[in-house]
């Protein structure tokens, strides 16, 4: 835009005045109405939408925990207890079997005995009945020498011509006969009485034998005593074992039942919840929808110029053709431009400054307002 001149009409003219000539140009853009109506449709939706107040969702958000899994929790306290119980019972089968664990000293008092000289112990296996036997022998011995040996010595005797049996012929057979006897019954209880030591020390050098047998199986007793007791504190503490990783696997079985079961009522709550959003954000889904309605469609435009001049002494000022109403036209009106010679000063021998005269003007537009139409 260019201007020159001023004067009292500066103000029309962005304080200053015309001078001889002034041309005035301005242009805009418009857009056509559907698309300016489906815009603020949009818009007007989006504003209704901030326009409501908060909403707050009256479900539950968060699922209960599941009865399984709470009795789950429930057991879990209960493990340390039962595993600790179980384990103090197999210590102390273990320390009580390692405590007796001493195959010397339960094989000592039997080797003891067993290498107890037999002479020590000989007296031990004696026949308490010895003395009986040899007493008995003599008295066997004796009973048959009178019954028996000595009258059948005495009659020998007289038969041989002394009756009487004193002579010392007769006396000195009777008393070798008794002497015979005599060592016939010591001897028989020498025999006796070896015979019955014999045995005694048979029989004690037999218990030594035994004792050390004895010792032995004492040993091994002990051992496997020993052994035993070891090997029942490993079994209960593999039992133990079983029972709390049993235990443990129930109740991670039956807290995973729980939480499965507490997933598909959260996933319920999630879905109520989701619905409730999409439910309270529908409208702006639509306007959001509707905004991407317009992706790929090119909108046309208008472009719409504005045109006004002022020329000396009245002369026409000229309008850009295609242009609308000139703000000045919008104030004055048509009969402004005829009459602008009223306004003009009335001193002698100065310009005169007329303001300009107006047409109608003619819109021009570019592009074509319908989208739809095949433009040629």
């Amino acid at each position: 835009m260019s201007t020159t001149g001023g004067g009292a009409l500066a103000f029309l003219n962005q304080g200053t005045a015309p001078s001889a000539s002034s041309n005035y140009s301005q242009s805009s853009t418009q857009l056509p109405s559907w698309y300016t109506d489906y815009t603020q449709q949009i818009l007007n939706t989006a504003a209704q939408f901030a326009a409501q107040p908060y909403q707050t969702y009256g479900g539950p958000r968060i699922a209960q925990q599941d009865p399984n899994t709470e009795a789950a929790y429930g057991q879990v306290g209960a493990l340390p207890g039962t595993a600790a119980g179980n384990t103090q019972a197999s210590s102390n089968l273990i320390q009580g079997a390692a405590g007796n664990n001493n195959p010397l000293a339960a094989a000592q008092p039997y080797l003891n005995a067993g290498t107890d000289p037999t002479y020590n112990t000989v007296q031990n296996y004696q026949n308490p009945y010895n003395q009986d036997v040899t007493n008995a022998i003599a008295q066997a011995g004796n009973t048959n020498f009178q019954n028996n040996v000595l009258p059948t010595l005495q009659s020998s005797i007289i038969g041989a011509g002394n009756i009487t049996g004193s002579s010392t012929e007769g006396a000195n057979l009777i008393q070798n006969s008794e002497l015979q006897n005599e060592q016939a019954i010591s001897q028989a209880q020498s025999q006796a009485l070896q015979s019955g030591y014999n045995g005694s020390l048979s029989a004690a050098q037999a218990g030594n034998a035994n004792a050390l047998t004895a010792a032995g199986q004492a040993a091994s007793a002990n051992e496997n005593q020993t052994a035993a007791g070891i090997n029942a504190g490993s079994a209960l503490s593999s039992v133990g074992t079983q029972g709390n990783a049993n235990q443990i696997a129930a109740i991670g079985a039956e807290n995973t039942l729980g939480q499965q079961n507490q997933g598909y009522n959260q996933s319920n709550l999630n879905l109520a919840y989701n619905d409730f959003l999409q439910q309270q954000q529908y409208p702006l889904t639509q306007a959001a929808d509707m905004q991407s309605a317009l992706s790929g469609i090119q909108v046309p435009t208008a472009q719409v110029n504005y045109g006004y001049g002022t020329g000396v002494g009245g002369a026409n000022g000229s309008a850009t053709t295609g242009s609308t109403t000139s703000p000045l036209s919008q104030l004055f009106g048509t009969a402004a431009g005829a009459n602008a010679g009223a306004l003009s000063t009335a001193n002698p021998g100065q310009q005169t400054t007329t303001l300009p005269t107006t047409t109608a003007p003619a819109t021009s537009t570019t592009g074509n307002l319908n989208p739809w139409a095949t433009s040629s």
